[in-house]
């Protein structure tokens, strides 16, 4: 009977280490994700999940501030920063349902998460499409008990860097404000 109760602990701590694991959370909805993008007539409520598939598992917030210098960030107000992450992530999301073609995998293998801490993680996953390999980095970490990611490295190029590089050059020229307008008119154009 000991035994048992022991065998059964095991396998229950087993499936909640599994639940937290980054890699599972990343499988997960990348299943989901392949299955709606095979359908090639996609309804308004299945585009609408994709857009929620690819976004939900980001960390928004850490992203917008990843993607300005930190003495740019840092010189903001609070409303500010709270506008800039909205409409960021408007863009953002907006945007990724347009790439569709860069999720698009026949096949993936993911590598086991390299672990920084208990709270920071990388997975790297090999997308094959048509032949052709692309590996796509996850930079992770625990917000809230969940996994999320606040950058992703496709083929050597990184969301954040790329963004950074693209609002330095914008502020160099313009206000911070007229960086929110910018990603703003960027979201709607990209909503359309």
């Amino acid at each position: 009977m000991f035994k048992k109760l022991v065998a059964m602990l095991a396998c229950a701590a087993v499936v909640a280490f599994a639940a937290d694991d980054p890699v599972a959370v990343i499988k997960k909805k990348d299943g989901e994700l392949q299955t709606l993008l095979k359908k090639s007539n996609r309804s308004a409520k299945e585009t609408e999940r994709v857009k929620t598939l690819l976004n939900d598992s980001f960390d928004f917030a850490l992203l917008a501030k990843k993607s300005l210098s930190a003495k740019d960030w840092d010189a903001q107000d609070e409303a500010s920063r709270e506008k800039f992450v909205s409409e960021f992530q408007r863009m953002v999301r907006n945007s990724s349902a347009k790439r569709l073609e860069l999720y698009r995998a026949d096949s993936t293998i993911y590598e086991p998460a390299k672990m920084k801490g208990s709270s920071e993680a990388r997975v790297t996953a090999h997308l094959w499409n048509k032949g052709k390999e692309s590996i796509l980095e996850y930079k992770m970490s625990l917000v809230d008990g969940n996994w999320k990611a606040w950058d992703l490295v496709i083929d050597d190029l990184s969301t954040a860097r790329n963004y950074k590089d693209q609002f330095s050059q914008i502020l160099k020229t313009k206000s911070f404000a007229e960086l929110i307008d910018v990603i703003s008119k960027k979201a709607d154009e990209a909503e359309k």
